[in-house]
């Protein structure tokens, strides 16, 4: 089990990383928020890691949802209209939903990029 303070340090500067980014671009908070709470509790179900990766983790579950969920909750009104009457929480669901699974699509995403450029059976 990783050390609670080293646990707390990574939050704490994950915390911090999303705030400033997110005013410097005019990213939603309330959107930051949930993808920051959905970077927690998909954090939970990995391995203990450094506060680094802590950080960067959850950082990048924050930004990611503050930036795309308006446009996955755009979608999503366009393609099932009756999301109109759901109103605001579209887009706050959808921050939380990417903030979630962003840990799990960003390795991925990778494997998927390294096993398409990479010829099989090639060597790195």
């Amino acid at each position: 089990m990783a050390e609670p303070a080293a646990s707390t340090a990574g939050i704490a500067i994950a915390a911090g990383t999303i705030t400033v980014t997110g005013s410097i671009f005019g990213v939603q908070y309330d959107a930051l928020l949930a993808g920051f709470f959905g970077g927690l509790v998909s954090l939970s179900f990995l391995p203990p890691t450094s506060a680094w990766k802590i950080a960067g983790s959850v950082a990048g579950s924050a930004i990611l949802a503050g930036f795309f969920a308006p446009i996955l909750a755009a979608a999503g009104v366009n393609y099932f209209p009756w999301l109109q009457t759901v109103g605001d929480f579209t887009r706050i669901a959808a921050a939380a939903a990417l903030g979630i699974c962003w840990q799990a699509l960003l390795p991925a995403g990778l494997n998927r990029m390294r096993a398409w450029i990479l010829p099989a059976g090639g060597a790195q």
